[in-house]
């Protein structure tokens, strides 16, 4: 199960990653060129989940993960790790 997940993770990232590659080569500002996770799940609930943890190390590293990284980085990073997880993992 988690090598699927970690499957369609890679292939959606790498398919988004294309999407916004073309579409900032291509210099027209839609959807997917500047797509984080701040803005699929908002702003408040963005400051609500950073600010749930007081440890200022955290808050920057998760601050950065919402607001800076863009989404394809965010899916093709889980897909790894869920790959890596499926590795140590037994199946019955």
């Amino acid at each position: 199960m988690m090598t699927r997940l970690g499957i369609y993770s890679l292939l959606a990232g790498f398919f988004l990653g294309i999407f916004a590659g073309i579409s900032g080569f291509m210099e027209s500002k839609n959807f997917w060129v500047e797509l984080t996770i701040s803005k699929m799940i908002g702003e408040d609930r963005s400051e609500a989940i950073i600010e749930l943890i007081d440890v200022a190390v955290i808050q920057n590293s998760v601050d950065f993960l919402i607001y800076e990284l863009p989404f394809f980085c965010f899916l093709l990073g889980l897909g790894l790790i869920l790959l890596i997880i499926s590795l140590f993992e037994k199946s019955h």
